[in-house]
């Protein structure tokens, strides 16, 4: 179904008095007649361009030659020959320019531009489109009949009609409506409405019909609506109200019914802003400037054949033997920015079909800064991969060590224990003793008959009493000697010395060391294992014994304290013997260093690795007689914290 709209036609006359026709007449014999002087003094001025190595070639429009499409040809035509040919070539252009005066030129123009060209040799004449050959032909025997002729960008019908002996050369256009409309229905294969827009110049009437045929054979499946005439802003207006499935083509606008005259790529623009529907084309300087797609030829290709045959017309290759070239094969071609416009994809265009103007996504863009980025996180991953394994490993590590930490300090009580022996086992014999002695005493006053009430009493009370004392030596072994897993809690750190001092009792009487406990520490809560602590001191206390071993009686005496200081609480134990030599003193904590002949040199590196472990720290220092060990231990924050273990007292 086929509707047509179009605005009714207006023609304008111009009335010419003979006053002005005569004044116009002369102001162009005055331009013609600069143009030609112009000319002379080129090639007389300039050798290169003008001298006799120097092709001049004319090139006649019958149209704009500023339109965008001859502008494109023209300038590949230029680069082209500037490339291939190695003399200089002067180019002239005139233009009849007939799609804006609605007229054919009549003869008096021939005889101006004779009278203009009449010193200038000519050595090529290049027609474009109809009206410039139709122009050629009607007078060229007043214009430049010896020089060869090529012409371009007329129909291929029109080509076929020139005379046989007028010897002109040249590449028709074949302006492809049919693959125009193949490649809107590819993208738009549900659309059930065309609108063609078009204009009143001889010019548009052609290109309209060109639509006409290729859309006929759809007539069942489009309702075509003709936009004829109208101005650019009125047309804009009607495809303003179009549904986006609405397929649009785009002819030419050269004039609208008011007689009005527009370039066909400007009345574009002014189409596509407006357009709720996308427009597709012939031609392909329009791509880029409104058309979604279409079926265009390449500007680019007809300059540079059309090069060629210039290039053999100077040369004198096409004298006698003219040739007709076929026209450019159109393509598809497509504009990016149009497609995502209206949601097209570009997937469903022909195979090949070339799409420009595509906007690159932000990695296409920015591809250098994004391998960088994500080089630079493929780094940061494999580092921070690196490290969590490399932190995995050495909490492994960690938790072997501190379980071969605990091990060993189980293993060190096993070895005091061992060399407490002796000491233990006196300390436990004698409340066994005692309640032996006491329940032999007891049996004795049954079996005569004396004990009395008060004397039963006494002697339970002294048999509870050292049993007491005998189970808590065993307590204070046990909780010594047990395989138990690092506590940290609160304890009083005067309590864990009164506790150890219970332990090592019998060990001083049997070394017969004299040790005096002086717990001056006001504020002794500190945050940790007793059972480590406790294992320090009795490391400690041992060493000062050992020490003591080679003085005399009297002078073995050893000196525990505890006292506040600006860091925690501090536990020194002094000793009155054989000293340490200052060359040792760096090296006492060093494992396996030890000054006793018998010593393994494991007992101060354990000390030094609990009280480490406990965020304190562990020294020695040799004194005038002997020499005193201190370590010092944080204090306990004072909130939200169990209560301090209790212990006995020794």
């Amino acid at each position: 179904m086929l509707h047509y709209i179009a605005a009714p036609m207006t023609p304008r006359r111009l009335p010419l008095s003979p006053a002005r026709r005569l004044l116009l007449m002369v102001l162009c014999a005055l331009h013609l007649a600069s143009g030609a002087a112009r000319a002379q003094a080129v090639a007389v001025a300039d050798p290169g361009r003008g001298g006799s190595d120097a092709a001049q070639v004319l090139v006649i429009s019958g149209t704009d030659p500023y339109l965008p499409a001859f502008v494109a040809i023209d300038s590949a035509m230029r680069d082209a020959m500037a490339r291939r040919r190695q003399g200089p070539v002067v180019w002239i252009h005139e233009s009849i320019d007939t799609a804006r005066f609605g007229r054919e030129p009549g003869p008096m123009l021939a005889q101006l531009l004779a009278r203009k060209y009449e010193s200038v040799d000519i050595d090529a004449v290049v027609l474009v489109t109809e009206p410039a050959v139709d122009f050629y032909l009607r007078h060229r025997e007043r214009l430049w009949p010896e020089a060869p002729v090529v012409f371009h960008f007329v129909a291929p019908g029109y080509a076929e009609r020139l005379p046989a002996g007028a010897g002109l050369s040249g590449i028709p256009a074949q302006v492809d409506f049919a693959g125009a409309v193949r490649v809107a229905l590819a993208l738009q294969p549900n659309a059930r409405r065309a609108v063609v827009v078009g204009g009143f110049s001889p010019f548009d009437e052609v290109q309209l019909a060109g639509f006409r045929e290729a859309l006929s054979p759809l007539a069942g499946r489009l309702q075509v609506e003709y936009l004829v005439g109208l101005s650019p802003q009125q047309a804009a207006e009607r495809l303003a109200g179009e549904m986006r499935d609405t397929i649009v083509f785009f002819a030419t606008l050269f004039r609208d019914a008011d007689g009005r005259v527009y370039v066909p790529r400007t009345a574009l623009e002014t189409l596509t802003a407006a357009s709720s529907a996308p427009i597709y084309g012939v031609y392909e300087s329009q791509i880029g400037h409104g058309l979604a797609a279409g079926a265009v030829e390449s500007f680019t290709a007809r300059g540079e054949r059309l090069a060629d045959l210039v290039m053999r017309a100077i040369d004198g290759s096409l004298a006698g033997r003219p040739v007709i070239e076929p026209p450019p094969p159109s393509r598809c071609v497509a504009d990016g920015r149009q497609l995502k416009r209206y949601g097209l994809s570009a997937r469903s265009l022909p195979a090949g079909c070339e799409v420009r103007f595509v906007e690159p996504g932000f990695f296409e863009r920015y591809w250098w800064q994004s391998l960088l980025v994500a080089l630079a996180l493929l780094a940061q991953t494999l580092l921070i991969t690196s490290l969590l394994l490399q932190r995995r490993r050495r909490r492994a590590a960690e938790l072997s060590m501190q379980a071969q930490r605990v091990q060993l300090l189980h293993a060190s009580r096993l070895a005091v224990a061992g060399e407490l022996t002796a000491s233990i086992a006196h300390e436990i014999n004698q409340p066994l003793g005692a309640i032996l002695s006491n329940a032999d005493a007891a049996e004795m006053l049954v079996q005569s008959g004396t004990m009395g009430r008060e004397e039963l009493l006494q002697i339970l009370a002294d048999i509870r009493r050292d049993d007491l004392r005998a189970s808590e030596v065993i307590k204070r072994l046990r909780a010594l000697l047990a395989r138990q897993e690092t506590e940290r809690r609160r304890f009083d750190l005067n309590e864990a010395v009164r506790s150890t001092a219970g332990i090592l009792r019998a060990e001083a009487r049997r070394r017969e060391v004299d040790v005096a406990y002086d717990l001056r520490a006001e504020r002794a809560d500190v945050l940790g294992d007793a059972v480590q602590i406790q294992q320090v001191i009795i490391n400690l206390m041992l060493n000062a014994f050992d020490a003591s071993a080679e003085v005399p009686e009297a002078a073995r005496r050893v000196r525990v304290e505890t006292r506040d200081t600006a860091n925690g609480v501090q536990v020194s134990v002094r000793d009155f013997g054989v000293g340490i030599a200052l060359a040792d003193l760096p090296r006492v904590f060093d494992s396996f260093f030890s000054t006793k002949r018998s010593g393994m040199g494991l007992g101060l590196a354990i000390a030094r690795s609990i009280v480490e472990a406990h965020g304190g720290t562990i020294s020695a220092a040799s004194c005038e007689v002997g020499a005193e060990f201190r370590f010092i231990l944080p204090l306990a924050p004072a909130a939200d914290l169990p209560e301090p273990a209790a212990a006995s007292t020794p």
